[in-house]
């Protein structure tokens, strides 16, 4: 027996409702991205206009935060969805809260900048920590992107590429701080400390991400990891197929 129109109809309506919902968590994702890379260059280049302009867009992310649940509780109320759908949903909502989130590391980094900039400090960042700041930044943007297409594309080997990847995160966050102590580094005080609470949200976004990538295992196995151990899930999530 054929689908009728009128349910071949409702179907594609279906799909485009979530193929909406991928699409605002994907245009959050960039912008979150693009609000990362500036922050941070703002500061390597001791930058007010690119610190202020990051903390000015930050409202943006939070307009793209509230579209994105009021779509959810939209096809919630109005598809009534079941099975791999509400998983999809549901995880989506959770992932809105962490892009939001990482997009206030962003701003956070500009506060610092800015207070950086207003105590007087040049350079604000010493030259041994230059590089380690930036490939930081780095990993935040490709763990960032990579848990997100795992999302829009049902990838599970994008989801696994950023728990591996976590290791980079952590070793490079250890250097960058064992550069910001070195005396010859130069640092103490105010200096110090915002540097640090830098490099703290920098880490801190790259966890975002890794929180991202546990949705999209979510979504696509039924399986809540959140607080399974990370070594032995990689290990189990490499021979499994998406259920």
């Amino acid at each position: 027996m054929q689908p009728s129109n009128d349910h071949r109809h409702i179907v594609s309506a279906y799909d485009l409702d979530l193929a909406h919902l991928r699409g605002l968590v994907v245009e959050m994702s960039a912008a979150v991205v693009q609000q990362t890379r500036t922050a941070v260059e703002a500061l390597a280049q001791g930058s007010h206009a690119s610190a202020a302009a990051v903390i000015d867009r930050d409202p943006e992310i939070d307009a793209q935060s509230l579209a994105a649940d009021e779509e959810v509780f939209r096809v919630i109320a109005k598809r009534q969805p079941a099975a791999i759908d509400l998983r999809l949903i549901l995880a989506t909502a959770r992932i809105v809260g962490d892009l939001e989130r990482a997009g206030d590391k962003a701003k956070r980094i500009a506060r610092h900048t800015l207070k950086l900039l207003e105590a007087g400090f040049d350079p604000l960042l010493p030259e041994p920590a230059l590089e380690l700041m930036h490939r930081l930044m780095e990993i935040d943007c490709e763990l960032l992107e990579s848990a997100v297409a795992g999302l829009v594309e049902a990838d599970l080997d994008k989801a696994i590429a950023v728990f591996r990847a976590d290791s980079r995160l952590n070793d490079t966050s250890e250097q960058l701080r064992a550069a910001l102590l070195d005396p010859a580094a130069g640092l103490a005080g105010d200096h110090f400390a915002g540097l640090l609470t830098i490099t703290h949200a920098l880490e801190r976004t790259g966890n975002h991400a890794n929180n991202i990538a546990e949705q999209v295992i979510y979504v696509i196995t039924g399986d809540d990891v959140r607080y399974r151990n990370r070594e032995l899930l990689i290990d189990s999530l490499g021979s499994r197929r998406p259920a």
